[in-house]
């Protein structure tokens, strides 16, 4: 059977993705995360780590999650540029976005 997600904006027209068309047995999840929550996060995250003056890395699997994660790789990058990167640069510490998969080889 085919899996199907929806969204329907308050002004607009339903967008409708196929997640999978499927061939046989399986599982599926369905996320979601605002930007106001991504944004909460990061600043939290950036904080503790000035706070400690402790490196601090984002870790994700954006080569396959490529629109979840990407957000959170993009919202991250843009508040540490315009509002961290002078503060840890000052504390001699720095902020890294890197693929899961390095991050266990790391």
């Amino acid at each position: 059977g085919k899996l199907d997600i929806i969204f329907t904006p308050s002004s607009g027209e339903p967008i409708r993705h196929v997640v999978n068309d499927f061939k046989g047995a399986g599982v599926a999840l369905g996320m979601y995360n605002t930007d106001a929550s991504i944004i909460d996060f990061a600043h939290s995250s950036f904080k503790y780590a000035l706070e400690r003056k402790y490196p601090l890395y984002l870790s994700t699997k954006n080569t396959i999650l490529k629109k979840y994660d990407g957000r959170f790789k993009d919202i991250f990058q843009d508040i540490y540029d315009k509002e961290y990167k002078s503060k840890f640069d000052a504390a001699g510490i720095w902020y890294e976005h890197r693929l899961i998969d390095d991050m266990v080889a790391f």
